[in-house]
């Protein structure tokens, strides 16, 4: 008998995530666990989790509804004595609101730019429960790799609600697009060239470079890597010209710096549920 295997260790980190108001499913999105200080956390984007535009604050539905309810659909195995171990997806519940008369959001948004950093995180425990890999996990063996424009990049998530089997997502190709020590607008961001689709939004972006490269910073030949490089670059949370095919189709990345920035001020004392 044949078994599955999952080639690429990247595909176990993305999560395919729901939204829902009143038991009324909303939309289709992406997130993935980061750690940081010994601590993990949700990522998605905050039109995901608020269902309003980052920008202007309009709600985006159509019927002016806003999500109450986030599912994640979480890898987990099973093992029997009469079959292999198996990949499960369970789903997971989270309602964004605290309880009580006055309910606030679980999420924290980034102390400096707030909502404008269309990016929040939700401290959340029992990641080493499941078979995802956090973004930045060091079992995924990422490098420190040199990011410029040109490069290829891959956004991992879940377009159009699509998956590549189970619950594993799409890989979609991208190029950076800017320069990425500059931000855009006064914003951590920068741009990458991909034909990327909605259900996209909170998904991890990774660069590659193949062949020879030196780390971020180093200039000495010797310090130099031969092979494929990878690392994570930020999330990803919409694009540009999206509403015209002949329009510059550019998608915005967050930058990995400015995610630590957010995830350093999420209270100690919030709820790991």
């Amino acid at each position: 008998m044949h078994i599955p295997q999952i080639r690429e260790a990247l595909s176990w980190v993305p999560l395919k995530l729901e939204t829902s108001a009143n038991g009324q499913e909303l939309s289709i999105a992406t997130g993935f666990f980061y750690q940081h200080n010994g601590r993990s956390f949700l990522i998605t984007n905050f039109h995901v989790v608020s269902g309003r535009d980052p920008n202007t604050g309009s709600i985006l539905h159509s019927r002016g509804m806003v999500p109450d309810t986030l599912i994640l659909y979480v890898a987990t195995s099973t093992t029997d004595q009469a079959s292999p171990t198996m990949v499960q997806w369970k789903p997971r519940q989270l309602s964004l609101y605290t309880e009580g008369d006055a309910p606030k959001p679980i999420w924290t948004e980034h102390p400096k730019h707030g909502r404008r950093f269309d990016v929040v995180a939700i401290p959340l425990s029992g990641l080493e429960e499941t078979r995802i890999k956090a973004a930045n996990a060091p079992e995924l063996g990422l490098d420190p790799i040199r990011i410029y424009p040109s490069m290829d990049a891959f956004v991992i998530g879940y377009p159009r609600g699509m998956s590549g089997g189970g619950h594993f997502p799409i890989w979609k190709r991208a190029t950076i697009a800017t320069e990425p020590d500059f931000d855009l607008d006064g914003l951590p961001r920068f741009y990458i060239d991909t034909a990327t689709r909605e259900g996209m939004s909170g998904s991890p972006v990774y660069a590659q470079e193949v062949g020879y490269w030196l780390p971020e910073g180093e200039t000495e030949f010797d310090k130099a890597s031969i092979g494929k490089g990878r690392r994570f670059v930020g999330i990803y949370s919409g694009r540009l010209g999206a509403e015209d095919e002949f329009k510059a189709q550019l998608g915005i990345v967050w930058k990995e710096s400015a995610l630590i920035e957010l995830v350093e001020s999420v209270p100690r004392d919030t709820e790991e549920s």
